[in-house]
């Protein structure tokens, strides 16, 4: 493959990504994953999620840590030249605190009126409720999520993914190379106000836009009424998904093959009206055989349906293997974007950074001398961090 060939979409774009934990790094992931140089300024001790070093690694591969203590003035001027010539700025502070540390949009863009900066908080810059304190399972509560699970479940559970700060994650990338295209035609950059529970609350839009129908299934979560549509249990003790939902096609193939004759020919609003007789009927159904047969039985009729895996599953399965899901980086494993470019590989290629690991060659990029860079150490602009390189 040509050298042409091997460039990324976003191979010109340079992000300064001051968040820790979760949200902000997982959109400057996503964004490194796809050419963007990802320059992550850590607080002295580095970010938190340091202390799971599989799941830190996971999303800060390929990125390039400088450690900064921004309550120290020499290190906000260090911050105030890398946004000079970068395109992005991330940051996820509690409304209020990246303006005490003078790394704020109106600070950073009067230096670079075309930077794009994203503040990711937990309810927005304003709004009564723009100082609370929350994580995953608050702004789950407060967006309405639960209350769905509710609906489902008779009780919500924290869900076994971090969902408001994933989906946060997302927006942000999509809203930050939104504003990066509307620089093309403006000229001018953007400050993006992103919150974290309005990320979770946009995932159900389909259940706002069903309340009022007619129906009666209001208070029936999306599709949880049909009673083809859900995960059964079978003999071997593994659960069967079965996804069935108004296709009469979908239904009468998988009556054929799991011998349920006498109810293949009911349609959809009859199955609907038969829905407890024919969960319980499928529940019976599903019970008699292992997860595996029920796998090829409905595989050959061509239903949607699918055993549930493990984790440790995922690795043998021919389908991410063959689309390379999975890549081996030295000790991690990290998952790839669920999506192939025509112009080349948007596979990740290097593991996570050490704290600070990348000060030297930052600095050198910016300009800094052996004389500046000794008076940034004396003034413990990096913060008294052990194992922060500075040289």
């Amino acid at each position: 493959m040509s050298a042409a060939a091997q460039t990324r979409p976003l191979d010109n774009i340079t992000v300064v990504d001051m968040t820790v934990n979760v949200p902000g790094p997982f959109c400057s992931t996503i964004l490194g994953d796809l050419g963007a140089t990802v320059i992550k300024v850590e607080p002295p001790g580095g970010d938190p999620l340091r202390h799971s070093p599989g799941m830190w690694a996971s999303i800060n591969r390929g990125k390039k840590s400088i450690v900064l203590d921004l309550k120290n003035e020499d290190a906000r001027g260090v911050l105030a030249r890398l946004a000079e010539r970068s395109d992005m700025v991330l940051e996820g502070w509690r409304p209020g605190v990246a303006r005490r540390l003078a790394a704020d949009y109106p600070t950073l863009s009067a230096r670079n009126p075309g930077l794009v900066y994203c503040s990711i908080s937990g309810f927005g810059q304003d709004g009564p409720w723009s100082q609370r304190p929350g994580h995953d399972v608050n702004y789950l509560a407060l967006s309405g999520y639960m209350s769905v699970q509710t609906a489902v479940e008779g009780r919500p559970w924290p869900p076994p993914v971090l969902v408001s700060d994933l989906a946060s994650g997302l927006y942000a990338a999509i809203m930050t190379l939104a504003a990066v295209v509307g620089r093309h035609n403006s000229g001018k950059g953007a400050y993006i106000d992103l919150s974290m529970t309005e990320s979770a609350l946009s995932l159900l839009g389909l259940e706002v836009g069903r309340m009022g129908d007619q129906d009666g299934s209001e208070d029936r979560p999306n599709v949880t009424f049909v009673p083809h549509y859900g995960l059964f249990p079978c003999s071997d003790g593994r659960w069967f998904s079965l996804g069935i939902v108004h296709e009469d096609h979908f239904w009468k193939r998988f009556c054929e093959v799991a011998g349920l004759d006498g109810m293949a020919d009911l349609k959809f609003q009859e199955r609907l009206d038969q829905a407890e007789g024919i969960r319980d009927g499928l529940h019976e159904t599903f019970i008699t055989r292992p997860a595996s047969e029920w796998e090829t039985l409905t595989r050959r009729a061509d239903v949607p349906a699918a055993a549930v895996s493990g984790l440790s599953d995922l690795f043998d399965s021919p389908q991410f293997r063959s689309r390379g899901t999975f890549v081996d980086i030295g000790l991690h494993r990290f998952l790839a974007q669920p999506a192939r470019f025509s112009t080349g590989s948007v596979a990740p290629t290097d593991g996570p950074p050490g704290p600070g690991e990348n000060t030297g060659e930052i600095l050198a990029d910016l300009g800094y001398g052996a004389t500046e860079l000794a008076r940034l150490k004396a003034s413990d602009a990096f913060g008294k961090v052990e194992g922060v390189a500075a040289s």
